[in-house]
């Protein structure tokens, strides 16, 4: 049953495709072959005959030459002299080498054409030259005689004259066309010209006779050598075109033309020499003029005859070639007809078969090159591409099998290359005579020597001619039977210097077991010595303030806590860390950091007792150990005492510092008996007075509570974040001169995800500064606040001012300005629509980035605002400085107001200090119509607090703006209501 195209498979189907290019391309191929090879023959038979005309042509002169200077020598012999004679031999080398030529070329055209009449011509000119050469030999016998031999001129002419006329006959018969090719009919306009020439020379004669005949005048001198003339080149011209005629090829009407051309110059001939006859001899012409005219023209129209017939026949021929040019192109018009109908049905199969299944397979590939291996791919057809899908299947598999080994391979090369190139031990690689091949870069350092120096050399040149031969030879001997040698050499390096080096020598071998290479690994090891002992120090005490460390504190405790528990005094582990520590690193330099840990320590040695031990923990932490204490109490003065000593002003680089310590204190055995559980429990009681700015803080078990509380709270809020479960509530703030809302702060609220109650902001917040969460948070408050608003505006709601508070942290990121920015491009809200509230003390930690950092903010087009003014220290020369838009009071003045007469000062100087330069002022916390008064008297802008709204949730900040609520001035008010 035949297969359909789809059912095929694709070596079937293109196999088949190509099978019918190949046939359809080699019919038109060998026809195109066939007549490019009649025109290259037709090309080359030309080219030979022209060149055996020439050939032809030479042979001729030079054997007319030889015949007429051996004719007068056999009819002067006497005159024969040597000059003649060389003469002579020049003459006949001239045609013997013309007659070599013309052989050679007579030869080639033979094989090329064995049934031409050319062979036949070939023939008599080598019978003539087999004769000439015979008569030559004769004729020089004769030469030799004195007496001379005239009677045989004439045959030696007769001879050559014959040849030389076979000669112009092979000219002749080459001129005629090869056998069934066209392309070398180039002889008929020849043949045409030469009846042309006899015809139109007859005709002269016919005329001239004519003319005679008419008058009945005889042929006078003049009208005789003209008809000499005609006579010689019609008689020349019919003689060439009937030799040409004659090997033409056989047709009826060809063989009719040429009978009567022969027949009718026979009978003109006849006619002719009687005309001739009596005109020359004054005698009456046999015919009239008209009779003349008549006969005359028989013999040209025979000649016209011929012509035409030559002339019906080529165009035959020429019909011929039109044909089959006709039948040429008919056939490659077909061919490309059928080659366009299979080419159109290879794309179709090819997009079908070809491009579809291997656009699946270059998705493939590209995530297999991608390094995509883990998706397997489908096997498709039953056909090559579905093959190739298999085939990359299992190269899928394999290849995941091969980056396996690979980097199981790689890792290993890996280790031992980074093994080598940074092994602390020098190594080298000799080959079997010790000539070193290879070397690490610790080699260099060791000795001195390069890589470059080193290879090529015999290994050992280090020596240092202290070590003793036996040494040496040793270790040869032991190498050498394939074992490895150990030892110790002094070595010397290429300054000089000498150095001790643990040797080791390993010698390798092939699969045959013959030793191929030695590797040589050497350590220096001069300074075992002080290393150890240093490594012993190092064990003991902190590097940089030679303190004792943990390790040490640890033993000592453990002698102190035994005499404790004999005597029952106390013991107390106090961890002292040193505060700002970040901003002087920061800023001087982490050199002068250390030297004020240098100075801390020395402090603290001095001011302990000779019982008490100090050791440096980490970073910039201490631990004290006070022993023999009597009473709980008494560690309070010595801390005290302690921390005032730490905290005397240092002068480092130049710069006096004011080191900021704090102390957690834990006692033996109160709060356990281990040192690491008391050390765990006064690093709690540390950062808890760390947080609370305390000196130093005793461990309790309510502080361990809150410990524990806190990391669970800060799981917690991690958890939150993560989750996106924090909310944003929004505070209005109010505008005193029309009591309209112009703005509100977005405050971060939380409810615990397991008790679901809201915690304050006051306990999550200094937990998300202490965890790095607060970047996160803030991050996330900036985003929400800022959708938020944009909601608002969407709804038509009045347009507001959203406030959101940046932490320190956040204002240290490098990156905020184009966080800020991204934010404000997500949201689409106005950065004028936008405000960030920053505290006054995370502005004064950095004043300079700070500023830097503001005024690329204010260019995003944003508002900024200084919350809780007045609690800080900053200096006004900076508050001049930064590009902010509003001060915010602190809500612990607006609290003081009516009882503390400072708070309203420093209150009333802030609104007329930010007045001046250009500042708005907003007072927060604002709860009683009497904080109110007091703020509208002294020209606050705008307020914030309890007394108008409590921070609310979104939808319900929209409803308070939707009804357009004022606040009224206490002093319109009436009763408790302060809005209208």
């Amino acid at each position: 049953m035949p297969h359909r195209i789809d059912d095929m498979t694709l070596r079937r189907t293109f196999f088949m495709l190509l099978g019918a290019f190949a046939v359809l391309s080699a019919i038109a191929g060998l026809w195109q072959l066939a007549d490019s090879r009649d025109k290259a023959a037709a090309a080359e038979w030309i080219d030979l005959t022209a060149r055996l005309s020439d050939a032809a042509q030479r042979a001729g002169a030079q054997l007319a030459m030889e015949r007429g200077l051996t004719a007068v020598m056999l009819a002067r012999p006497a005159d024969a002299g040597g000059r003649l004679q060389v003469e002579l031999r020049q003459r006949r080398a001239a045609v013997d080498d013309a007659h070599a030529q013309l052989t050679a070329l007579a030869d080639e055209l033979a094989r090329r054409a064995p049934q031409h009449p050319i062979v036949a011509a070939l023939a008599r000119v080598r019978q003539d030259r087999s004769q000439i050469e015979r008569r030559r030999t004769e004729l020089d016998a004769q030469l030799q005689g004195s007496a001379g031999a005239p009677d045989a001129a004439e045959p030696w002419v007769a001879l050559t004259t014959r040849a030389i006329g076979n000669l112009e006959s092979l000219i002749a018969v080459g001129m005629l066309p090869l056998r069934d090719n066209l392309y070398t009919y180039a002889s008929l306009p020849v043949i045409k010209d030469l009846l042309f020439t006899l015809a139109e020379h007859l005709g002269r004669e016919r005329a001239l006779l004519g003319v005679a005949i008419a008058h009945g005048a005889p042929l006078g001198e003049a009208d005789q050598s003209l008809l000499g003339a005609y006579r010689a080149v019609s008689t020349h011209a019919r003689r060439r075109a009937e030799a040409i005629v004659e090997h033409l090829p056989a047709s009826p009407a060809l063989g009719r033309a040429r009978e009567g051309f022969r027949q009718e110059l026979l009978h003109y001939e006849a006619v002719r020499a009687g005309v001739y006859q009596n005109g020359v001899e004054g005698l009456a012409y046999p015919l009239s003029a008209e009779q003349w005219y008549r006969e005359a023209s028989r013999g040209i129209d025979a000649a016209t005859g011929l012509a035409d017939a030559i002339a019906a026949q080529s165009a035959r021929d020429i019909e011929r070639l039109r044909q089959s040019a006709r039948n040429t192109l008919g056939l490659l018009a077909l061919i490309v007809v059928i080659l366009t109908a299979l080419f159109a049905l290879a794309v179709r199969t090819l997009w079908r078969r070809v491009l579809e299944p291997l656009k699946t397979l270059e998705v493939a590939v590209r995530r297999i090159s991608g390094g995509d291996l883990a998706q397997p791919l489908a096997a498709g057809r039953d056909d090559e591409f579905g093959h190739l899908a298999r085939a990359f299947e299992q190269m899928r598999q394999a290849l995941l099998d091969d980056i396996r080994q690979r980097d199981a391979d790689a890792r290993e090369l890996r280790k031992l290359n980074t093994v080598v190139e940074r092994s602390a031990s020098a190594v080298t690689v000799t080959d079997e005579q010790g000539i070193i091949r290879y070397t690490n870069p610790r080699f260099s350092a060791l000795t001195g020597y390069s890589n470059s120096e080193a290879l090529g050399r015999k290994a050992g040149f280090w020596r240092s001619g202290l070590n003793s031969p036996e040494q040496y030879r040793d270790m040869w001997e032991t190498i050498r039977k394939g074992r490895v040698w150990e030892g110790e050499l002094i070595n010397r390096c290429k300054d000089g210097n000498l150095y001790w080096a643990a040797v080791h020598v390993s010698p390798v071998a092939d699969d045959n077991g013959a030793l191929t290479n030695f590797i040589g690994v050497q350590h220096d090891v001069s300074e075992h010595r002080e290393l150890k002992n240093r490594l012993a120090f190092l064990a003991s005490y902190d590097e940089l303030t030679e303190l004792p460390n943990q390790n040490l504190l640890r033993e000592r405790f453990a002698q102190a806590a035994a005499q404790a528990r004999n005597d029952g005094s106390w013991i107390a582990l106090v961890s002292l860390g040193l505060g700002r520590f970040k901003q002087i690193n920061d800023s001087l330099g982490r050199k002068a950091g250390d030297d004020l840990l240098r100075i801390v320590a020395r402090r603290l040695r001095q001011c302990i007792r000779e019982q008490d031990a100090v050791s440096r923990q980490e970073g910039t932490e201490f631990i004290l150990m006070l022993t023999g204490l009597g009473q709980a109490r008494e560690v309070q003065a010595l801390l005290e005492r302690i921390i005032d000593i730490v905290r005397t002003p240092a002068v480092v680089k130049g710069e006096k510092l004011q080191p900021s310590a704090a102390a957690g204190v834990s006692l033996l055995s109160d709060d356990g008996d281990t040192f690491e559980a008391l050390l765990h429990k006064a690093t709690i009681a540390l950062h808890h007075a760390e947080a609370q700015g305390l000196k130093y803080c005793v461990f309790s078990e309510e502080l361990d509570r809150e410990t524990r509380e806190r990391m669970s709270m800060e799981s917690a809020l991690r958890l939150s974040l993560a989750a996106n479960a924090l909310e944003l509530h929004y505070q209005p703030k109010v505008d005193l001169a029309t009591g309209r809302v112009v703005a509100v702060e977005a405050l971060a609220r939380w409810r615990h995800p397991v008790s679901r109650e809201y915690i304050s902001p006051a306990r999550f917040i200094p937990i998300a500064e202490e965890s790095g969460l607060i970047q996160q948070l803030g991050a996330w408050a900036l985003g929400e606040a800022c959708r938020q608003n944009k909601a608002w505006q969407d709804a038509g709601l009045p347009v507001i001012i959203v406030a959101v508070n940046l932490s320190a942290a956040q204002l240290h990121q490098p990156d905020l300005v184009e966080i800020v920015a991204d934010v404000l491009a997500r949201s689409e809200l106005d950065p004028a629509l936008l405000e960030l509230e920053l505290t006054e003390s995370a502005l004064m930690e950095d004043p300079r980035q700070a500023n830097l950092t503001l005024t690329r903010l204010k260019q995003l087009g944003l508002q900024l605002a200084i919350d809780d003014f007045g609690t800080g220290y900053s200096s006004l020369s900076y508050l001049c400085e930064f590009p902010i838009d509003q001060l915010k009071i602190d809500r612990s003045f607006v609290m003081d107001l009516l009882i503390k007469p400072a708070a309203a000062a420093i209150s009333s100087s802030v609104i007329t200090l930010a007045h001046r330069m250009g500042l708005k002022v907003v007072a927060e916390g604002v709860e009683t119509a009497e904080q109110l008064t007091f703020l509208e008297r002294h020209h606050c802008d705008e307020m914030q607090g309890y007394y108008f709204s409590k921070p609310l949730p979104a939808d319900e900040l929209a409803a308070l703006l939707r009804s357009g609520r004022r606040l009224a001035s206490p002093a319109q008010a009436s009763g408790c209501t302060v809005l209208s």
